[in-house]
């Protein structure tokens, strides 16, 4: 049976643990819900020192895990035990593990944790017989605004649509540092509840922030070589290639933006809310406008457009899409 967390949330309401579970996947903030939820559906919280046991395979053998989980309960009707990142067992190390599938120990439950397991292994043959596995991937792109809006309502914040797109495009899919990022939010925020883009601009990393900027600023002003180099920086940090596209489409948008606002004879705090910026960055944008007409943004558009199907289409490295867009748009 494979799950998700939320699968498995909607099973544990109405069902007790199983005996083995095998959390699968590299998004670190899932895995450790999925242990958290779990732990505390299979012990009392009273017992949880006597009934819990967490294992790192690289640090300690299957031999010890295999013992942990076969000891009685105490005071509780079940134990709890974990072992972490048996991806990297050998086939001998399974071996002492293979007991433990073939009769489950119904007092307790085992809960395996790893990024990723070969398929073609015996030891996962054996685990997709027992196991219940959950799948602990990271998310979609087009699934990070709903993350956002629930991590957010965990921490009793709201999240304004603009906001969540600059955390989306700063922060990217991995939730374990959105989750971070509203963290340092709520402390920012004190009283208020309401996030909103500058704050986002206040709080978020700096580093994340100056590297999305020092590429649209590049092709705001038209710096090919400035834009490649701050272009192969972001996708060095691990930044997704339709998450930059997305900053950059954004990017031109404000550019759009201001140039109708200047034609309707807007100027200052007006013209930063039309065009949804904050106000202290709103003289860096006007500087960069001189470089582009009306005719030159709505041909990028056309550019953009063609780039963001070849990113989701093409069999061609993404990085070419995009560093073929830079060269396009900055000539």
């Amino acid at each position: 049976m494979i799950l998700d967390l939320r699968r498995l949330q909607q099973r544990l309401e109405s069902n007790p643990p199983a005996s083995i579970y095998v959390l699968i996947g590299e998004e670190t903030f899932l895995v450790q819900e999925a242990l958290h939820l779990l732990k505390h559906k299979s012990v009392d919280a009273a017992a949880i020192d006597f009934n819990c046991d967490v294992f790192d395979a690289s640090e300690t053998d299957a031999v010890v895990v295999k013992d942990a989980a076969e000891m009685l309960p105490m005071m509780s009707a079940r134990r709890f035990v974990a072992y972490r990142g048996v991806d990297e067992l050998k086939d001998k190390e399974w071996e002492h593990l293979y007991p433990l599938f073939e009769n489950p120990v119904d007092s307790t439950t085992l809960v395996l944790t790893c990024e990723a397991l070969d398929k073609r292994k015996k030891s996962y043959k054996r685990i997709n017989e027992v196991a219940v596995i959950v799948e602990c991937k990271r998310p979609y792109d087009n699934q990070v605004p709903d993350w956002i809006e629930y991590l957010a309502f965990r921490q009793g914040l709201k999240v304004v649509r603009e906001a969540s797109h600059l955390l989306k495009q700063f922060v990217g899919t991995n939730l374990t540092e959105l989750n971070n990022e509203l963290s340092k939010l709520k402390d920012y925020l004190g009283d208020r509840t309401s996030v909103e883009a500058k704050d986002v601009l206040q709080i978020v990393s700096q580093t994340r922030v100056d590297r999305i900027f020092d590429l649209t600023d590049a092709i705001g002003r038209r710096d090919r070589a400035t834009a490649l180099h701050s272009l192969a920086n972001l996708l060095e940090h691990g930044q997704s290639e339709v998450g930059i596209l997305a900053m950059i489409t954004r990017h031109f948008r404000i550019l759009g933006q201001l140039k109708e606002g200047q034609k309707d004879g807007l100027t200052g705090t007006r013209l930063s809310t039309k065009a949804g910026i904050p106000q202290f960055l709103l003289t860096q944008y006007l500087e960069q406008i001189r470089n582009w007409d009306e005719k030159k943004i709505e041909k990028t558009f056309g550019v953009l457009e063609d780039t963001d199907r070849a990113l989701k289409s093409s069999g061609v490295p993404p990085h070419v899409w995009l560093e073929n867009f830079v060269l396009k748009t900055c000539s």
